[in-house]
């Protein structure tokens, strides 16, 4: 998505591939500390709270609407996703 995004570089200097590296290590660099003190790393998903875990939902919602609404039998007369 960030490799076709044509307004990308009007945002931000930062090159894709390195944006796509922090983004990987922001997701796999979660550890976190239980209520009895011990230390765990997560290794699925995101972290619930975490600013990039909205963003990631964000994205993995559009790329399927995109599909769903590219591949229907029947196609909508209006659709529309709340931001929220």
């Amino acid at each position: 998505m960030l490799s076709n995004d044509a307004t990308l570089q009007d945002r931000s200097t930062i090159p894709v591939d390195d944006i796509v590296d922090l983004l990987d290590f922001c997701l796999s660099t979660t550890n976190f500390k239980s209520h009895n003190n011990t230390y765990y790393q997560q290794i699925f998903g995101t972290a619930m709270g975490s600013p990039v875990s909205a963003l990631m939902a964000s994205l993995v919602m559009e790329d399927l609407e995109k599909r769903a609404l590219s591949t229907s039998i029947v196609q909508p007369c209006f659709c529309k996703r709340v931001k929220g």
